[in-house]
């Protein structure tokens, strides 16, 4: 089951704008990347599930909350590095998973070359988001997504600027299982993608764009 939940925040449109732009440079493209995965992150975390617990203030005790469960933070390499910075710092103790998947240029298909899943206490009460700044074919995701699965979570938040109605089409046809939850948190849903396989309008190459490559 798949729901997308689109940010309508001002400032998450006014930065998308910025990093759309051809002529924001390599040293702006990451500041308004940086501060948009804050936004996302902000979206995204509103569904980790509370706990109650007492705290001591200086003056009595209070009531107060902690996170139910563990974290997992998994960006699809490189250009999911890019959207770590908020989800990093709004939650530090979240642990980090890491996946690494490129496409073939000329296929058009995902290649796999490295999968590292941290070891979680329970996997029952374990949230875990990814992070990929395009879903364009949906190959990428539908792999990791597949590995996700595989370790019997039931549901994956998935944290991406811009989709492609091919990608999203690939994950609704690979994923019906209703037990298998799939949150997609995202900007912008796109026109379509191009004969090469990029999202149009798009940004470009997020990974290229952000590292300077």
């Amino acid at each position: 089951m798949i729901e997308i939940i689109f940010l309508d925040h001002p400032l998450s449109l006014f930065y998308l704008s910025k990093i759309r732009d051809k002529k924001t440079d390599v040293y702006d493209f990451r500041k308004y990347m940086d501060r948009l995965s804050f936004l996302i992150a902000s979206y995204a975390y509103s569904d980790l599930k509370l706990r109650r617990k007492i705290v001591q203030t200086p003056l009595l005790l209070s009531d107060g909350y902690e996170i139910n469960g563990e974290v997992v933070l998994m960006p699809i390499l490189r250009a999911g590095l890019g959207l770590m910075k908020g989800f990093e710092e709004l939650f530090p103790s979240a642990m980090i998973s890491h996946i690494g998947i490129y496409r073939n240029e000329n296929t058009l298909k995902p290649v796999k070359y490295y999968f590292k899943f941290p070891d979680v206490k329970n996997i029952d009460k374990t949230s875990v988001f990814i992070l990929d700044p395009m879903i364009a074919t949906g190959g990428s995701m539908i792999y990791a997504l597949k590995k996700i699965k595989e370790k019997k979570i039931k549901s994956v938040t998935i944290a991406s600027l811009l989709c492609a109605p091919e990608g999203i089409k690939e994950l609704e046809k690979e994923f019906q299982d209703k037990n298998f939850k799939i949150l997609i948190y995202t900007c912008s849903l796109d026109k379509k993608l191009n004969k090469s396989g990029y999202i149009v309008p798009g940004l470009g190459d997020a990974g290229d764009r952000y590292f300077g490559t």
